[in-house]
């Protein structure tokens, strides 16, 4: 009997996670992320084509201090990350899908980790492909430049998306306080002296990168301090399952109208 529910249950996990993929990549987020993917990509052409004034091809050290750092790590990841993941169960509650969800058998916490693992596995194909179409542009020279960002990136797509979905699961405006964070307090806090930066994901992703790369990453303002690389991928990680588990708490106890 215990082996039945089990496996009725996990069936039903997958049904959820299949209709939250489903419902997240064929949605408005995909062609806004589409669209400021494809303009990124433009840019980093444009930048890496070599030019009468600069005839020098551009090297993988290069892609990693003025294009991957700035415009991808500090802009196009936590924007792609929100832009699925902070919209999880807000839509759901939206399109009155949630409704029905929750009066179904499965317990909250696995409707929850399903629909996390269906954003999670969206966001990282896309932030990763995203990551390995830029590094492309610069050819051979930029395959290492990949090795030591996919990992970085990785992670900080956990974080973030377990952050945005919290975010989903506690109000149902979500997205706009995903923005906020993300553009206040990720890409401007983060990039200014003093110890606010240390409440952003960005923070330990770039200092992770400045312990660990090969190809000379510095910050670019002063008295930014990073920590240690170790300790950041392990600051993230500890974040990830925090968010994760608070984000368990909250679908769990929140009612849902």
């Amino acid at each position: 009997m215990d082996s039945t529910l089990k496996i009725s249950r996990f069936a039903a996990c997958l049904q959820v996670f299949s209709l939250t993929l489903r419902r997240q990549f064929f949605s408005r987020q995909t062609i806004v992320v589409g669209v400021l993917l494809l303009l990124a990509l433009v840019i980093t052409i444009i930048w890496a084509i070599p030019w009468p004034w600069s005839p020098e091809p551009r090297t993988g050290e290069q892609l990693a201090g003025q294009i991957l750092s700035l415009l991808y790590m500090g802009f196009l990841l936590p924007i792609v990350s929100l832009g699925y993941a902070s919209s999880a169960i807000s839509s759901e509650r939206t399109g009155q899908t949630l409704v029905y969800l929750l009066s179904t058998s499965i317990p909250r916490p696995l409707i929850y980790l399903s629909q996390f693992a269906a954003v999670l596995l969206l966001t990282l194909g896309i932030t990763l492909g995203c990551l390995t179409s830029l590094c492309v542009t610069v050819g051979m020279d930029s395959i290492a430049v990949l090795r030591e960002f996919t990992p970085v990136v990785a992670l900080a797509t956990v974080c973030y998306v377990a952050l945005f979905m919290l975010f989903s699961a506690w109000i149902r405006r979500a997205t706009f306080l995903a923005l906020a964070y993300a553009l206040m307090i990720e890409t401007l806090s983060a990039n200014i002296p003093g110890v606010v930066k240390r409440i952003t994901v960005s923070f330990y992703a770039n200092s992770w990168l400045y312990d660990y790369s090969t190809f000379g990453l510095e910050p670019n303002i002063p008295a930014y301090d990073p920590v240690a690389g170790g300790t950041a991928m392990w600051v993230l990680i500890a974040a990830s399952l925090g968010f994760l588990a608070l984000g368990m708490w909250v679908f769990s106890r929140k009612e849902y109208e």
